[in-house]
């Protein structure tokens, strides 16, 4: 007798950022498919830069995104002047680095709290733990109106922020704010230790254990960062920022409007927290050294589940470490914003750490406008591993109720805290 293959689909993954869905193809025989269906529309955001002065497609760059907006405009700012051939100063760029830290202390707050936690809880929705769950609600709350008001401070606006410029920023909140800033981050950190302590507690499916490719952007310096001129690979391996397409090729897959992406062509890898963690947990300090070391073993490189601790971790990561950058440039005080640049011809890579994970610009410069751009973001990087991990869970749960299956291969990709309009670009360059 033939057997019969039997769709289970999800259609709408839920507390996700974009339109994407999961279908699973069952038989008697176990399971013979697994696609994330990426739908949203093709996306030309690095096409529509090409020929616009190099300020103007600056400008462009983070409405990418409204959830790593920052993200967007800082790489892109950095390959821009990379390709001009201008460095900031170090005061400039510690201040950069605090607006960055601004994106990933809400992000992270916001999918730990409101995305994640609610499978744990037995909630369809953060809405219906408010009266239960008030505490942590207002913690989420309290962390991401904290980072949505650092970057309110320090790129004059909550998302697409216009303030970073070539040569520095537009302008700079006075010292006042920074040490207001300052303080307030102290006052976050016991709510982020709150956090890695909750996250700590909750299960890491066993069903999808086993090996993972971790890369990562190498920090610049000897501590923990999201600025770096080289990859990371969990196997031993570093290759130079400028030879991502060598090592991290993208492929066109059918069932999707987002690419995959394969370490050497051959192996799907992963992106994110856990992987910074795996590469580099040796370059954190403080509070959140402590945590790793007392957690290690929760925080494996074997489980896409870890993600979600290692957000936890980064929240009190980044949390103290946005106290030393502050410190670093009051120490320069006063600073002045920015510096006169002269736009040249040129290319330039940057690859920056995302709250999700690896993100790559790459610009050419000629006679002032975007010649070339290329931007790869950490889901589209993140895309065939997550297919991998949900084909494991298919895979042990194929026989149960079809419904439970549903609701753990969504939070199998939630791990992952895609952001799926950003991972469809497509370009003809």
């Amino acid at each position: 007798m033939k057997n019969l293959y039997l769709p289970i689909t999800v259609d709408h993954i839920a507390r996700v950022e974009g339109k994407g869905g999961v279908e699973i193809i069952v038989g008697d025989d176990g399971v013979k498919e697994v696609r994330l269906n990426i739908i949203e529309g093709p996306r030309f955001f690095e096409a529509i830069t090409i020929g616009k002065k190099l300020d103007e497609a600056l400008a462009v760059y983070p409405r990418i995104c409204s959830f790593c907006s920052a993200a967007h405009k800082l790489t892109a700012v950095e390959a821009a002047e990379k390709a001009i051939g201008f460095e900031p100063r170090e005061e400039i760029q510690a201040l950069r680095e605090v607006l960055y830290i601004g994106d990933m202390i809400e992000s992270h707050a916001l999918h730990l709290y409101l995305l994640v936690l609610p499978d744990y809880l037995g909630y369809s929705n953060p809405l219906k733990m408010v009266n239960e769950y008030k505490k942590e609600i207002g913690i989420a709350l309290d962390l991401k109106n904290l980072g949505s008001w650092m970057m309110d401070e320090l790129g004059a606006r909550a998302i697409h922020q216009e303030n970073v410029v070539l040569g520095g920023f537009g302008k700079l909140p006075d010292k006042a704010t920074l040490e207001t800033m300052k303080k307030r981050l102290s006052e976050a950190l016991p709510k982020a230790e709150y956090t890695f302590e909750l996250f700590a507690k909750l299960e890491q499916y066993e069903e999808v254990e086993g090996p993972i490719i971790h890369m990562a952007v190498k920090p610049r310096g000897d501590v923990y960062g999201i600025y770096g001129d080289a990859i990371s690979v969990s196997d031993g391996f570093e290759f130079p920022s400028e030879d991502y397409k060598m090592h991290m090729v993208e492929r066109v897959v059918e069932h999707s409007f987002a690419k995959h992406s394969f370490y050497n062509g051959e192996k799907p890898f992963m992106t994110g927290a856990i992987s910074r963690v795996v590469n580099h947990a040796d370059k954190l300090y403080g509070r959140a050294k402590e945590l790793y070391e007392s957690h290690r073993d929760l925080l494996r490189p074997t489980n896409p589940f870890a993600n979600n601790l290692a957000q936890a971790l980064e929240l009190v990561y980044f949390t103290e470490r946005a106290i030393d950058l502050i410190d670093e440039a009051l120490a320069k005080w006063p600073i002045a914003p920015r510096e006169g640049v002269e736009v040249k011809d040129g290319f330039g890579v940057s690859t920056t750490e995302a709250p999700r994970g690896i993100l790559v610009y790459a610009l050419e410069v000629k006679d002032g406008r975007v010649s070339y751009a290329d931007i790869i973001t950490p889901t589209a990087f993140n895309l065939a591993m997550m297919e991998v991990h949900v084909r494991m869970m298919a895979e042990k749960h194929y026989n149960d109720d079809p419904e439970r299956l549903k609701y753990l291969a969504e939070m199998v990709v939630r791990a992952y805290d895609p952001c799926i309009s950003c991972s469809v670009h497509v370009a003809r360059l």
